[in-house]
């Protein structure tokens, strides 16, 4: 069955609430929804895409369903850090249930929540009492140990990145999200068997087979009247892996659909009606819309503290062309003047598969904090990358797909339709920084490129993101500090050292130096190699400003270096190409130091004067926004 998906704000309107409404198709009437309600931080960005499958699926299955992120979470406004957290993420379900009823004339709603948003979904069943049942993925059922859990999750990081992480006073900070002290007691308030009602008449608990829930929480629903089915699946684990490993859990899903599919036959049998739906809250006006103005946080953003109050618009945009791409255009509320300097646009890309929002949500924080200096932001899922489908014939989560130059220059000629752009600077991190600075490879109309840790300047299809080049770089540099450790030569003598694994390194390292001395004679000779770095990037910085942003000790620095010599610099004592590190910081900058650096970085590489790009005819009407650009590598 098709699906009619459509992107949306919901909620009061100064505090809007970003959602996905899935649609059954046209000539079907839904008579039931279902409202998913996410994990919390890193587990809702690896599950992200199985959540849209769910809601994809469910649709297809004639229901409506709506997906959200809670107010201060994904691309919702506000901030985790702001006061009384989980009334706010309760009000924001019991506006995704109000706006389902509204927007489609279900008689029936059901809720489905994952991990903490399972726990979420539980409450607000508790509380309102007009729901049709509840879908409870391995939730959450002690809120006290699921703050041991995550605070054990961050010492466990914490002990295997070759980073020191500051001391954390006042907050958690697990995988890259905070949470406060208040959200933190208020979690440890709450424990599912103890509730004085089960959260609805008929349940559903999805049990993960690698790690059970407490058990009691079954009998305990089931002694205060609810009708509880347990079911053991598999395939949680994968679902939470990084979400460029994350595998959709089929079986989980199909559990899911066929309960909900028993619960509604029996409804239709029993000849049922809206169940209690005047018993639900007025909308209190709530409208939906596709742009929406985002007030000052209540507190400062720790991010960016101290940040400006100033408020931001947010557009929610359907990228035409050979696929159609999402994307958020964060602008500041009222035209004005950038700080020190003129008001640039600002492109972030994905990086690897992490959906638009960022590693650490780090791209809307970045979006906001740069829309209220005057510049104006698109946050952009390429193509079967986040809320972006992938082309006919593709496969979801190509994190180096050669097509993600048409999407951006599908992009670049958006922001020039509508809004003239002419200095357009395209920032990314991993993957995203190979796309950006293949772009400015490409002569796309960049006047800048920020390219945060790129693992790779030459991606080939197949390539294994297990051990490639940024990997035999990496160790390179462990190599190097440890030759003056004397704890790495005591390990040698004892024989506690893989000198197997050593000599792989060497031997690919002087594989790679004999390689970049081949491509230095052809390009010498006036044939470069099609993989040849020092070349690319004069093509690039002929026309574009280059900034390469590295975490101190990242491999993408040993590759910059490596593999362009003497051309990075000489183009650095130029001024064409500019290399920033950030001291302390892990790949993603995961600690909240190392994003607050990795922002003022950002900030002011926005305040640098790029030169004038030479004047470019006009492309011909006939030109197809999607047009293919010549292959990259």
């Amino acid at each position: 069955m098709a699906v009619n998906a459509e992107a949306l704000w919901f909620g009061p309107l100064a505090r809007p609430v970003f959602g996905w409404l899935h649609r059954p198709a046209r000539e079907t009437a839904a008579t039931a929804g279902i409202v998913i309600c996410n994990p919390f931080g890193n587990e809702a960005l690896c599950a992200h895409r199985s959540i849209r499958h769910l809601a994809r699926s469910a649709a297809a299955a004639g229901f409506a369903s709506l997906r959200f992120d809670y107010d201060g979470t994904g691309d919702s406004a506000g901030h985790c850090f702001e006061p009384q957290r989980l009334a706010a993420w309760l009000a924001s379900v019991n506006g995704a249930i109000d706006s389902m009823r509204e927007l489609t004339g279900v008689e029936r709603v059901y809720l489905a929540g994952f991990r903490l948003g399972a726990t979420i979904a539980a409450l607000a069943c508790h509380e309102r009492r007009d729901l049709s049942g509840l879908i409870a993925i391995a939730p959450v059922v002690n809120g006290g140990a699921y703050v041991r859990e995550l605070r054990l999750l961050q010492r466990a990081m914490d002990a295997r990145r070759e980073v020191t992480s500051p001391e954390r006073a006042g907050y958690l900070e697990s995988a890259g999200f905070l949470m406060s002290t208040e959200t933190q007691a208020e979690l440890r308030g709450i424990d599912l068997n103890r509730l004085s009602a089960a959260p609805c008449e008929r349940i559903l608990v999805l049990d993960r087979a690698e790690m059970p829930i407490d058990l009691a929480l079954v009998p305990a629903w089931r002694a205060r009247g609810a009708t509880v089915e347990r079911r053991v699946v598999h395939g949680y684990t994968e679902m939470m892996l990084d979400p460029h490993e994350s595998v959709v859990p089929e079986e989980l899903l199909a559990a899911a659909l066929q309960w909900l599919r028993a619960q509604e036959s029996a409804a239709s049998g029993a000849g049922a009606a809206a169940s209690a739906v005047s018993a639900a809250p007025a909308s209190g006006g709530r409208s939906t819309r596709v742009r929406a103005t985002l007030a000052a946080p209540a507190v400062p953003d720790p991010v960016t503290a101290p940040d400006a109050g100033d408020v931001v618009e947010e557009t929610l945009l359907q990228l035409g062309g050979d696929a159609p791409l999402f994307g958020v255009l964060t602008t500041p509320a009222a035209p004005r003047a950038a700080a020190a300097g003129n008001p640039s646009t600002v492109v972030l890309l994905n990086a690897g598969a992490v959906h638009h929002v960022g590693p650490n949500r780090i791209h809307v924080t970045l979006a906001r904090h740069l829309a209220r200096l005057g510049h104006s932001v698109l946050r952009l899922d390429i193509a079967g990358i986040g809320d972006s489908d992938p082309r006919p014939g593709e496969a979801e989560n190509d994190v180096y797909a050669p097509a993600a130059l048409r999407d951006l220059r599908s992009a670049l000629e958006f922001l020039h339709r509508q809004g003239g752009a002419r200095d357009v600077r395209v920032i990314g991190l991993c993957s995203g920084a190979y796309h950006a600075f293949k772009g400015s490879v490409q002569g796309l109309p960049l006047a800048a490129v920020v390219a945060v840790n790129p693992l790779t300047f030459f991606w080939k299809e197949g390539m294994s993101l297990k051990y490639p080049e940024h990997r035999v770089a990496a160790d390179v540099l462990r190599y190097r500090t440890k030759v003056v450790s004397g704890p790495a030569w005591r390990k040698l003598i004892a024989g506690d050292v893989d000198l197997m694994g050593v000599a792989r390194v060497v031997w690919q390292r002087l594989g790679s130096t004999l390689n970049n001395g081949v491509r230095t004679v052809t390009r010498l000779l006036g044939k470069p190699h099609a993989e040849d770095l020092p070349t690319e990037l004069q093509r690039a910085a002929a026309a574009t400003q280059l900034h390469f942003v590295f975490s101190a000790g990242d491999p993408g620095m040993e590759l910059l270096r490596h593999g362009a010599g003497f051309t990075e610099r000489r183009l650095r004592a130029r001024g064409r190409l500019l290399v920033t590190t950030v001291a302390g910081a892990d790949h993603t900058f995961t600690d909240l130091s190392t994003r607050r650096a990795l922002i003022a970085v950002l900030t002011e590489a926005l305040r640098v004067p790029v030169r004038p790009r030479p004047e470019e005819p006009e492309a011909p009407a006939s030109a197809a926004p999607g047009a293919p650009l010549k292959p990259y590598s």
